[in-house]
């Protein structure tokens, strides 16, 4: 059970100003969350019908598990902790290369890693909000328009509104970024590949608590074990980017497969599961590398901002990461959004850009080996015990 009792901030803002926050993911949330406490009259609003559920589990370590634990919500995800996992690399004969044992679980109290279903956290951080804020689902910015006294803001369906600080939490194709900041394109940082992730009901491919991962130059299969469910994930390497259709799910699927029939391993089983039925994701991996945050009334949180990729195994926790340092920004200088928002992106930056600059060298060669020199390296690594994930 969330206890918002445990947050070390209680309201400051005698006035209520009224925040605006786009975007209902982790992020999101998250933001409204410590809005909320700051004193803010909080509006929420969503492009989907309802919160965007499904994905792959989040990790919670380090600096997260301080701030879960700030906003009262730590007892509630260990009670939702999946058991600890082991990682394997394969061959194609299924012989294990190396890997890493499985770390501390949800049972150990020293533990610095916690692993949660990505809709269980989801569920924890609206239940600490519902009813507490203003939530507007099926409904994005169509105009921002920043002024000395406030934000107005026309919204997709006709309607306006006028708010002392828009925050855009809505993600790596962010609405609020390409309005404010124009040319999201020229944000968005290429890292030389694509993947595809589907999460189906357990296979039977591999045992529970278990990743295992397979890889030839320029293609990567793998897979995450839980007791209920397994998790697909294609990968591939390209030096260009591909012109798709986004919506095209059936030429997404041709993609995938031009690049992995034929391959050995558990690859065939995986794309059995391709060709069914049901919900993907299917995306370059890319990064969001912005020389700023925030413009005016505006600001940026998570993905928005400064997506990290998949890669880093870091989105959730960087959302709630951001979320909680623009609130300590914004708390340390009420009435002054320009000095807190200066002070949340010179204090997270240094931090962002390292996560960034590790995911797409040292990340991308690991997990998504391009050629014949990486998948090498990565298996001298493994013979030695020297990886580091």
């Amino acid at each position: 059970m969330v206890n918002p009792s445990t947050s070390v901030f209680s309201p400051t803002h005698v006035d209520h100003p009224s925040v605006l926050v786009s975007g209902a993911s982790f992020a999101g949330l998250a933001t409204a969350y410590w809005m909320t406490t700051l004193g803010y009259r909080v509006t929420v609003i969503e492009l989907a019908s309802g919160l965007r559920r499904g994905g792959t589990p989040v990790d919670i370590e380090g600096e997260t598990i301080g701030i879960l634990s700030r906003m009262g919500m730590m007892e509630a995800v260990r009670a939702k902790a999946l058991p600890p996992r082991g990682l394997e690399f394969k061959d194609e004969e299924d012989a294990t290369l190396g890997g890493l044992t499985a770390a501390s679980g949800p049972d150990d109290p020293s533990g610095l890693r916690y692993e949660i279903h990505r809709n269980d956290l989801l569920d924890i951080l609206f239940e600490s909000i519902d009813g507490v804020v203003e939530i507007l689902f099926g409904r994005s910015l169509s105009q921002l328009e920043d002024g000395p006294a406030g934000v107005a803001v026309t919204f997709s369906d006709g309607s306006r509104g006028d708010y002392a600080l828009v925050l855009g939490c809505d993600g790596n194709r962010s609405n609020t970024r390409e309005l404010v900041f124009g040319d999201s394109d020229s944000s968005s940082y290429f890292m030389g590949g694509y993947f595809y992730l589907r999460v189906v009901p357990e296979t039977g491919m591999l045992p529970a608590n278990k990743t295992q991962i397979f890889s030839v130059p320029g293609l990567t299969a793998m897979l995450n074990g839980y007791e209920d469910r397994t998790d697909i994930a294609l990968a591939f390497r390209s030096d260009r980017q591909i012109d798709y259709d986004y919506r095209d799910k059936e030429q997404q699927r041709r993609l995938i497969h031009d690049h992995f029939d034929g391959l050995g391993w558990k690859v065939p089983a995986m794309l059995a599961h391709v060709d069914t039925d049901g919900d993907f994701y299917f995306d370059r991996a890319n990064q969001i590398r912005m020389k700023r945050w925030s413009k005016g009334r505006v600001a940026l949180v998570g993905d928005a901002g400064y997506c990290v990729s998949p890669v880093a195994g870091m989105g959730g926790s960087m959302a709630l990461i951001g979320a909680a340092r623009l609130a300590d920004a914004l708390r340390r200088h009420p009435g002054d959004h320009a000095t807190a928002f200066q002070e949340y992106e010179d204090k997270l930056r240094p931090f962002v850009e390292e996560v960034q600059e590790r995911a797409a060298i040292d990340g991308m060669s690991l997990l998504f080996p391009a050629d014949e020199l990486e998948v090498a390296e990565r298996d001298r690594k493994l013979r030695e015990g020297i990886i580091n994930l």
